[in-house]
Formats: structure tokens, sequence, C-alpha cells
């Protein structure tokens, strides 16, 4: 046993060395209601919310899932990580941490019915900070019947001066349901001329005055804007009194420094704190953000030019907001944009004028927006996408030609509560390097040559479309194609020659599960192999379908339809077979044998007069 106690302390001093003993006399040092630890970089739990929101498998370069673009060879492997839950006493508890906090997590406790305000002083200490989470209570979690009022008067309250002196090192901040600094009543008509201070040094009388001093005298972006607000009332300008112009002004400085001198941050997070209006300010000079998230927000316009300050931004995320439109100005500035998440929001229709150029955009989502219009060229700006999400619950979703046109790098297109009659050619040109298609909606059929321009396409999923009819041809120039998904819709049947090696030379594999199929056409396996070939052939899904069972189906492979026994199809007419497996009922209630000739006199006569018909 000693001799296992001795091997176990060498270990241990030969993978940490003095980081375990550092780690102890650290962690000796906190208070009761914190927590405190020595961890690793890579296993803090700032990294769940710095992940992209949707995509995690566009790459699986860490460094891009991350977000994480910037150099941290500066970050030491062990970092002295912090977390207390706070409540009414938490000043006298803040003042009992140690100073040298790198990681800092602030927990609020209780039913938030008390204010918790945050100022520079609380975090004035703690100058070696490189990540701060504040969190909020979830109050959707909390007693429904509380005192809701009582509820917004409470919470962790930011200051707008309560991040300044964390300036120079911290890197990563997420803000959870924090009561953000709130603007002055009158700043909802706020003055006309809006310029960007230069050179300006604020005396505040704090002792933070030099670090503002050195961030107000940094070369900026001069932006003066000239923006009409007069609500069509009439072109002559309302002449504030300069008292009610300094109370608007004073409190609209009052959020625009929230972030300011932050100009190491990488990575910014405000999430569900009810936050109404943003501007340029609040992001100008953050000129190392690469990650930047005003996810569950009430949003409903995003001012021209508001995110210019922050040129080397890669991941963006509006979702969950109330944005009604959208315009190229809005977004314009943002070149080095990557990753861009606009889900849940209002957005009815997009168009070429709702973007600016986005050079280096991969990833773009409209999910869970009521958009009903997608008008011609609107993406042609974006011809550097590779993942493109559109559509949503609220409204059905239609196209128009050329709604793609331009796309021509874009690999993965998903289209929700798409309202089409017919889809035709035309409807899916301009992506010549999709390699998945995933539709959802109403397409009450699919012409011939649909999918022609479409070469390079490996996975087709149109289930729940509610198809009823589809061409012979309506696969015809796949043969890349390695997936068809037909499932949870309404087919009836399926046209001789619509499968086939021959023309989908790649294809593994066929689901139709779910339809109102009642047959196959006879070939429709033969249709599968190539001749003096080895099938390397995967699955064909057939279940869920009314199957008419009888001797026809003696050409059914079982190798391809009997590949998962929970996904075997059943009969449902004769009645004396119903939910008899198929393959069960050919052998033992049907007791076929050979497949006889009126079978295939009969399957070469249908052939004919589908083909007869599709000419005529």
């Amino acid at each position: 046993m000693t001799i296992i106690l001795i091997l176990v302390f060498i270990l241990l001093n030969e993978c940490f060395g003095q980081i375990v003993d550092i780690g102890y006399v650290w962690e000796v040092k906190c208070p009761p209601g914190c927590s405190c630890e020595v961890q690793k970089f890579a296993d803090l739990p700032l990294h769940r919310w710095i992940k992209t929101s949707q995509d995690q498998n566009l790459t699986n370069d860490a460094s891009y899932e991350l977000g994480l673009s910037t150099d941290h060879s500066i970050i030491p492997e062990f970092l002295n990580v912090a977390i207390c839950v706070i409540a009414e006493d938490y000043e006298e508890l803040l003042d009992k941490l140690p100073s040298d906090i790198q990681v800092f997590t602030i927990l609020e406790s209780g039913m938030g019915d008390y204010a918790i305000l945050l100022q520079s002083t609380t975090f004035q200490r703690f100058t070696d900070l490189i990540s701060l989470d504040i969190q909020g209570i979830d109050y959707e979690s909390v007693k429904r019947n509380s005192d809701i009022a009582q509820r917004k008067q409470g919470g962790i309250i930011l200051s707008v001066d309560s991040l300044y002196p964390l300036g120079l090192n911290l890197l990563y901040l997420n803000l959870e349901r924090v009561r953000l600094t709130s603007l002055s009543p009158t700043r909802k008509n706020k003055a006309n001329l809006v310029i960007k201070p230069m050179n300006t040094v604020v005396d505040d009388g704090n002792s933070n005055k030099q670090l503002l001093n050195n961030i107000t005298q940094r070369t900026g972006h001069r932006l003066i804007f000239l923006s009409q607000q007069n609500n069509g009332q009439s072109d002559d300008k309302e002449i504030l009194p300069y008292d009610v112009y300094k109370q608007e002004m004073e409190g609209y400085r009052e959020t625009v420094g929230l972030f300011t001198g932050l100009g190491a941050l990488t990575h910014l997070r405000v999430y569900d704190c009810d936050l109404k209006d943003i501007s340029w300010h609040m992001f100008d000079g953050l000129n190392n953000l690469v990650h930047l998230s005003l996810e569950k927000n009430s949003l409903k316009f995003i001012p021209e030019f508001c995110f210019y300050g922050t040129p080397n931004l890669k991941v963006l995320s509006l979702a969950s907001n109330q944005l009604l439109t959208l315009k190229s100005v809005d977004l314009a500035g943002l070149l080095m944009l990557e990753d861009l998440d606009l889900r849940g929001n209002n957005l009815t229709f997009l168009s070429e004028l709702s973007f600016p150029p986005f050079p280096m955009l991969k990833t773009a989502d409209f999910q869970e927006n009521p958009l009903d219009s997608i008008f011609p060229s609107t993406f042609e700006i974006m011809n550097t996408t590779l993942k493109l999400y559109l559509g949503g619950e609220g409204s059905k979703l239609y196209l128009q030609k050329n709604s793609f046109l331009g796309l021509c790098q874009l690999q993965t297109l998903h289209l929700y509560n798409l309202e089409i009659p017919v889809l035709e050619r035309f409807v899916l040109q301009g992506m010549p390097e999709l390699l998945k298609l995933r539709t959802r909606g109403n397409i009450s059929s699919i012409d011939f040559d649909a999918f022609v321009d479409l070469i390079k396409l490996v996975d087709l999923d149109l289930s729940y479309c509610h198809i009823r009819k589809i061409s012979m041809d309506a696969f015809y120039g796949l043969i890349n194609v390695k997936r068809i998904d037909l499932s949870n819709n309404e087919l009836e049947f399926i046209p001789p020659g619509l499968f086939g090696v021959q023309q989908q030379t790649q294809l593994k594999e066929i689901i139709l599960s779910k339809n109102k199929l009642t047959s196959l056409p006879t070939d429709f396996f033969k249709m599968l192999r190539i001749p003096n070939k080895l099938s390397e052939f995967s699955i064909v899904r057939l279940d869920g379908n009314p199957w008419d069972c009888t001797c026809s189906m003696i050409t059914w492979n079982p190798h391809l339809v009997n590949r998962l026994r929970e996904t075997a199809p059943r009969c449902t007419t004769p009645k004396k077979l119903r939910n008899w497996g198929v393959f069960h009922a050919l052998r033992k209630g049907l007791q076929c044998k050979t497949l006889k000739r009126r079978y295939l006199k009969k399957s070469i006569m249908e052939r004919n007069n589908y083909e007869e018909n599709i000419i005529s």
C-alpha cells in the first residue's frame, strides 16, 4: 500500500508540478458561498456558450467550433476559477474573494425580489479577469404566482461603468438575465445628429479616469449620421430645449458606454437581458471581437452600421429577437463574418437589398421566421455561403425563379414550410455545388428534370412534403445521389424507372416509408442492381404503407427491405393477411413459388401505358 501511495505522489508531481500546491493554497482563501479551484482552460464551462449555435458539423476544426481565432498562447494552462452564489449580502461576500481571480462566475439566488447592483468598484480588484460570467435568475422557472412587477425591480443590475476596470485583460463576457443600465425615457426621440467623439477625456472623478483617458484618445472610426426621424409628420426639425437635449444625451451615453474600453474582448454574449435598443457606439472599438451573441432579447430593428466597429467579427447571433426587416446597411462592414444566426425573428421577406457583401460567410440561418417571399438574386452577394436555412411555421415560404442564383458554393440547403404546387427545374437553379437538400412543406407534384442542375447532390430529403405525384424522370441527372427520402408523403404510385442505378449510379438508400403505396412496379428491384456486378445497395424502406399483398411481390428483395426487423413492411390487404409481414405472407399465406407469366405480362403493360400517358 505504501508503494502505491508513493507512486501516486510521484505521478501527481510529474503531471502537475507545483500547480497542485499553488491551487491548494489559493483555494483555502475562498469564502463560504463561493467555490474556488484551479482548472485547465480547456475544461472551463465558458465553452458551452462560445460554441456556434446551430452548426457544429460545418467543420471538425475545434478552433472554429469555439469561434476561437485569436492567439491564446498568452493564457496559462491553469487558471484561478471562482463561482459565487450571491444574495442580499453580496458586497461583503465579494470583498472576501482573492483578488487574483482569472475566471469568475456570479450566480443570483433567491426570487429576484431585491436589487444586486454591480459597479466599477465591484470589479476594480479583479483586474486579472479574462472571463466574466454573470447569470441572473431564470424567471420562467420560478413560481408563476410570484409578483412579476416586484421581480422586475430586482435582480442583477449592471452599472454602465462596471466593466471599465476589466478592459485590459477581459476576453470573455457572458451576461444572462442581467438588467443593463436603462436609458432615459425621453431618449425615444433622440437628437438626429449623432457624432462619435474623438480625443475627448471624460472626467468622472473616479479611479478609472486614466483608463478612460486612454480609451477615448485612441484612434477610432469617425462616423457621422444625419438620420431622418420625423415620423413623416413634417420636414421641419423640432428644436429641443438644451436641458432636454442634455438629458437625452446623458441617458444615451449610459448604455453606449457599457462595453467601452473592452478592447481585448473576443467573445461577448448578452442573453435574455430584455435589450430593446442597440447602437454602433455600444460595439465601437471592439476590434478583437470575433463572437457576438445578442440572443433572446427584444430588438425590433438594427441601426445602420451598427457593427461597423467590430471589423473582425466572425460569429453574429441575433436569434430569438423581434426583428421586422433587414437592410444591407444594417450589417455593413462585417467582411470577416462566417456565421450569421437570425433564427426566431419576424422577418417576412428577403431580397437583394437585405444583405451587404459577406466575402467570408459560411453559414446563414433564417429558420423560425415567417418568411413568405425570397426574391430573385437575394443571395447573389453571399456567394461563399456553404449552408443556408430558410423558413418557419409562421408563414408559407414561396420561391421564385432565380431565388438561389449566385449561391455557387452552397453545399447544404434546408427549406421549411415550403409552398409550391409543382417543383420545377427553375426553382433550384444556381447551386451547382449543392450536396444536401432538405425540404418540408407542401409540394403537390415534382416535375421532370427538377433536380437536373444539382449534379453533385448526395442527400435528397423530400419527406413531410405532401407529395402526391412524381414524374418518372424527376431524378434524372442525379448521378451522385446516395440517399433519397420520400417518406411521410401521399404517394399512391411509384412510376416505373423512377429509381435505377443506371441513372443514379451511386444510389444506396431509398426511403418510401409512410406513404399510400399498395404496390410497386414489378421491375423496381431489378432496376437497383447492375447485371454481373455485386450490388452495393444498402436498404429500401417500405414500412408504413397499406400494401396489397399478392404474388407479384415475389420480385421484392428481402435483403434490402428486411434489413431492420422493426421496419419490415406489412400487409393491409387481403384481410386475412392484415399485419402479416410481406415476406412471411408470400411464403405462408400466399405460398408463392415462382413469378407467374401473367404478372410479368401485366407489369410490362402497366409500364407501356404509363409512358403513353406521359407522352400524351
